[in-house]
């Protein structure tokens, strides 16, 4: 059985990594978020917004 805070806490880790600059594979990230959103680990909404997250820090730079 999945831990689905366990999961979420890992993305949330994995998008802050890439918002201080420490992640390189951006397709990764997204990958990630995708897969625990298809296994029903994270909801729609909370899949939106960490896509929303690395998208955003992606047009700053």
């Amino acid at each position: 059985m999945m831990d689905k805070e366990c999961v979420r806490e890992m993305l949330n880790n994995i998008v802050d990594s890439w918002l201080l600059g420490k992640c390189v594979s951006l397709s990764w990230i997204r990958g990630q978020i995708f897969f625990a959103y298809m296994i029903g680990a994270i909801t729609t909404f909370e899949k939106e917004e960490l896509l929303k997250r690395v998208s955003e820090s992606k047009e700053v730079l």
